[in-house]
């Protein structure tokens, strides 16, 4: 009679081996890369989700304003980023070269829909092509911040309402 408390029950050296069972089963060894692996997969999957492959909408805001101060800059490194800018589809300037201090454009605002497009003309030296935006009122009231991070030939559109 075996005593249901013997060290003989509870050890897995006296076991038996399953005939039937794999040679593959029996030893199993941990992969010491897995976690490396997992949090590189994870840092390359989140880079190729930054979102600047396309086209971004900044934002609308509405003012009574008749001016709109536009201050913009490379917040990023100052790499050679390039951006042309638009007012509902009429160029404004052609090709502005962003710089870590900011380049200050006030815009008279015609009633209603003001569309401004700032296109990625290159992504500098170090891609993507970033930059910051603030948008003022003419008695210099913040309506806006934002910032972009845009692939060459994307457009980050903002939009100034301006009422009656």
């Amino acid at each position: 009679m075996t005593n249901e408390n013997s060290i003989d029950d509870f050890s897995f050296l006296n076991k038996k081996d399953d005939p039937n069972k794999s040679l593959f089963e029996k030893e199993q060894y941990l992969d010491a890369s897995a976690p490396y692996l997992k949090r590189l997969r994870k840092r390359e999957e989140d880079n190729a989700n930054m979102g600047y492959l396309g086209d971004t909408y900044l934002g609308d805001v509405n003012t009574t304003s008749n001016k709109a101060i536009i201050v913009c800059r490379d917040f990023e490194y100052e790499d050679g980023d390039r951006v042309q800018i638009l007012l509902n589809d009429e160029v404004l300037l052609q090709n502005l070269f962003l710089k870590n201090q900011y380049f200050i454009m006030q815009i008279d605002l015609k009633p209603g829909f003001n569309k401004f497009d700032f296109k990625a003309l290159n992504q500098g030296s170090s891609g993507p092509n970033t930059a910051e935006l603030r948008v003022f009122d003419e008695d210099q009231k913040l309506l806006s911040s934002n910032q972009w991070n845009l692939s060459t030939g994307a457009t980050a559109t903002f939009i100034v309402v301006k009422q009656m």
